[in-house]
């Protein structure tokens, strides 16, 4: 499949994870795991964690800014691995 957006195969793109920290880590090696022709962007916001005294307004506006991120690094999908996201 060809991305409208960029026109790269959208096969070879990556999948994107984040979390506030490095918890999302585990979720990263199953899915490399049950998925070994992917690859994977991770992010992990050590610099704003933790997440969970925080108000939802700004969780949301760091979950946004973290997806346009990704979506820079041209992932096909953007996996949440974040209890507080």
């Amino acid at each position: 499949m060809i991305s409208r957006e960029n026109g790269q195969s959208q096969s070879i793109c990556p999948i994107g994870i984040f979390d506030s920290g490095l918890g999302g880590l585990t979720v990263q090696k199953e899915i490399l795991s049950q998925l070994p022709n992917e690859s994977t962007v991770y992010f992990g916001d050590n610099g704003r964690a933790p997440y969970g005294n925080k108000s939802r307004e700004t969780i949301i506006r760091y979950s946004l800014q973290i997806v346009r991120f990704l979506q820079q690094k041209r992932v096909k999908m953007v996996v949440i691995a974040c209890n507080t996201a």
